[in-house]
């Protein structure tokens, strides 16, 4: 029997994880279980340039190699958990947190290749915030740990598909910059609104036929599909910029033909 039993059991995962980090990268982390969502802190004296608040590589590879220390737990726990949130926070310059979001069933099916290594890049979701209570905290005292609902979930991987599409696709990053983003859910409305603003109108007449919003849209249902998610009333995506906005149900979804450039993570 003992031989069937998880290798981190649910009672004790927290601590195990935050054992592991400190013996194998010398990092002393933190986590929480809110719910069904597993949080692990990660405060980082290296993870901005302060000269020019780039990121800087050995931070970045530090949360990498947590990452890699989570997904380890996360496959042989019997905990009940539907998200892991992972913040690497910015203690030294001025709070800079990157919180990487993934959905657990993700991880799992990653590991068994069944999808590929840029769709995964796209479902693990990157967020960065600014606390400027982080800046000393060590505990992860400064931080809100919630349960991730799915609709939050959805929401921000669209944001992040976004960015990542606008940033990385030639034409598109040519004529638009994506400045801003705001997310709400309400009442099972998932409530998105970009700010597009135009970097050059030298357009070709193709050029000039493209719409920010138009690839939201495909965005959000290809997400849709990906997840076969039925429990939301719609998405109601705006172009603050233009002052476009489209609110699509499942229905809607369903109807729009995805033609999505693709990238390697």
């Amino acid at each position: 029997m003992s031989s069937c039993e998880a290798t981190y059991p649910a009672r004790t995962m927290a601590q195990q994880l935050a054992k592991l980090a400190k013996e194998e990268e010398e990092l002393q982390v933190s986590s929480h279980i809110a719910g069904k969502t597993l949080w692990v802190y990660v405060p980082l004296d290296d993870l901005i340039k302060e000269k020019d608040m780039s990121w800087n590589e050995p931070g970045l590879e530090k949360m990498s190699q947590i990452l890699s220390i989570v997904h380890r737990v996360i496959l042989s726990t019997d905990a009940k958990l539907d998200f892991a949130a992972v913040v690497a926070s910015d203690i030294k310059h001025f709070g800079v947190q990157l919180t990487t979001f993934e959905y657990l069933p993700d991880v799992r099916e990653a590991i068994l290749e069944r999808f590929s290594r840029g769709e995964f890049f796209m479902r693990s979701v990157k967020d960065v915030s600014v606390n400027p209570k982080a800046v000393g905290d060590v505990t992860g005292e400064s931080m809100q740990y919630y349960d991730m609902a799915f609709d939050h979930f959805m929401g921000l991987q669209v944001v992040h598909r976004a960015k990542s599409i606008f940033a990385k696709d030639k034409t598109l990053s040519k004529i638009f910059e994506l400045k801003t983003t705001s997310l709400a859910e309400k009442f099972g409305v998932i409530k998105i609104d970009f700010e597009f603003l135009k970097k050059t109108y030298l357009l070709t007449p193709e050029e000039e036929k493209i719409n920010p919003l138009d690839y939201v849209k495909m965005i959000a249902a290809e997400i849709v599909r990906n997840y076969d998610y039925k429990n939301f009333q719609a998405f109601e995506i705006k172009d603050t910029f233009s002052g476009q906005k489209a609110v699509l149900d499942a229905a809607a979804l369903k109807k729009i033909k995805i033609d999505l450039p693709e990238f390697m993570g």
